[in-house]
């Protein structure tokens, strides 16, 4: 065996590689994946897969240890010790992954000692598997290097690709994801803006830290009232919203976003809304349709009726010309609420548009034309799971929604500590085409605990699962 020190290639069989490697593409399925990432003071590099080594020439056998040169690239995950290994050649990718040139020995490693190498000092690009490795058997690793960032490292955030071939496990990927940072925020328009209130929206990306986001609002850019603190986490947008009252009548207000995770602050862009007058016609939004059933539905929308008595209702029918309405419900105030109204003897399968009204003595407004279809007269059942209530160290109550689609239903719900659900609760039978609530109560649960759970529903048209919820016991 040899030591990765012997190999000298020459300079025009490198070039030969990376050369061959920018002129051809080639997509790569699955393969050996190795992640870079910043733990606490460590960085830790995980990689998991199976290689095909079809394509690739055996070389010869060494001893290395875990290590890494950004340039020329070589990466190596596994035991620090000395392991043995076979070399490769031939696998077409980058010639670094970083700026520097000096190896940086793991602290600790475990697992195959898998890697890719390239530069004068390999013969002239190497993938480095456990000596015997066969081919297609999965593999992995860790290593850590204690004290280091990505800066102290020399290592660029980005993917790099190695390949060999076109088909499965005929790659080796590096992943070296963006070193986390200040939160990004947005300010979104605000919403639900009555006499008195607004809602104030914006997004966010904690970028991989824990971060706290609250609003600045005011009558001026100085602000001088904020909403209360959000805690959030993760690597994606989300939106961001706060209820605000206490506001002056036909007022303008001028409000922002702010975030702060470990890595700094960001403030969005100014934004501002206008408070309504403190009294006027009623404000009114048509909301889509829910438990749309074979013959029943529910219209939804919401109102201001600003400052006023005010009278609100649903216009619905097969056209816009709509020619039938729902009970008028009165509604006084200031501020936003949700209004519903349960419609029935509808056709199956069929298009109905409605729209709410409101009228009070400043006037009438009628909300934008919405649709829905109802279902067919027989089908597979119509699920949905909902919130657990009744908690208690040891017993839970599973809540969901039912509609049988006009067969006869047997319904159940699916529970467990994980998604595979390990208990099902006793089956009920149910029939007829309207919706109905579903629930069962589960007993033996362990404190302190996460279970997962979904309700489940069949007829002879066929099975529904709902979406997977989660309880915690106390």
């Amino acid at each position: 065996m040899k030591s990765l020190k012997f190999f000298k290639p020459t300079l025009a069989i490198t070039l030969a590689i990376v050369i061959g490697w920018l002129l051809s593409v080639r997509p790569a399925e699955a393969g050996y994946t190795v992640t870079l990432q910043e733990v606490g003071p460590d960085v830790v590099a995980t990689g998991s897969g199976a290689i095909n080594l079809t394509g690739l020439t055996f070389d010869t056998s060494a001893f290395v240890n875990s290590e890494m040169r950004p340039s020329p690239a070589t990466i190596l995950t596994g035991p620090t010790t000395s392991s043995s290994v076979d070399l490769y050649t031939e696998p077409g990718g980058p010639t670094s992954f970083g700026s520097s040139g000096f190896f940086t020995l793991a602290s600790s490693g475990s697992g195959d000692m898998v890697g890719i190498a390239t530069g004068e000092e390999l013969h002239p690009v190497s993938l480095i598997v456990p000596t015997g490795y066969v081919s297609g058997t999965f593999l992995s690793d860790s290593a850590t290097y204690s004290g280091k960032t990505f800066a102290t490292l020399g290592v660029t955030p980005g993917t790099y690709v190695w390949t060999w071939g076109t088909g499965a496990n005929q790659n080796f990927t590096l992943e070296i994801p963006p070193t986390p940072g200040p939160p990004v925020v947005s300010t979104s328009p605000a919403t639900l803006i009555g006499t008195f209130s607004a809602r104030l929206n914006g997004s966010l990306d904690p970028d991989g830290l824990t971060t706290t986001v609250h609003f600045q609002y005011g009558s001026t850019t100085s602000y001088g009232s904020a909403t209360s603190m959000q805690t959030q986490t993760g690597n994606t947008y989300r939106n961001i919203t706060a209820n605000i009252t206490g506001l002056m009548a036909s007022t303008t207000y001028h409000f922002r976003i702010v975030a702060t995770n470990s890595a700094g602050t960001r403030m969005s862009g100014d934004r501002t809304f206008t408070t309504l007058s403190p009294t006027g016609p009623p404000v009114v939004t048509t909301n889509p349709a829910t438990l749309i059933a074979s013959f029943s539905a529910t219209l939804n929308g919401s109102l201001d009726p600003h400052g006023l008595a005010t009278s609100v209702h649903f216009q619905y029918g097969p056209t816009t010309g709509y020619g039938l309405t729902t009970a008028p419900q009165s509604q006084s105030g200031n501020t936003y609420r949700n209004d519903s109204a349960s419609i029935s003897s509808l056709t199956p399968s069929t298009t109905y548009h409605f729209r709410v009204v409101a009228s009070n003595s400043a006037g009438t407004v009628y909300g934008t034309d919405r649709t829905f279809t109802t279902l067919s007269a027989t089908g597979a059942p119509v699920v949905s799971t909902s919130p657990a209530t009744n908690l208690t160290t040891s017993l839970a109550t599973l809540n969901g929604s039912l509609d049988p689609h006009g067969l006869t239903t047997t319904v159940s719900f699916q529970w467990g500590m994980t998604t595979s659900y390990e208990h099902t609760t006793a089956m009920q039978s149910q029939a007829g085409n309207t919706y109905r609530n579903i629930t069962a109560n589960i007993s033996g649960l362990s404190t302190h605990t996460t279970y997962h759970f979904r309700i489940v529903a069949t007829n002879s048209g066929g099975t529904r699962y709902g979406s997977d919820r989660t309880l915690t016991t106390p």
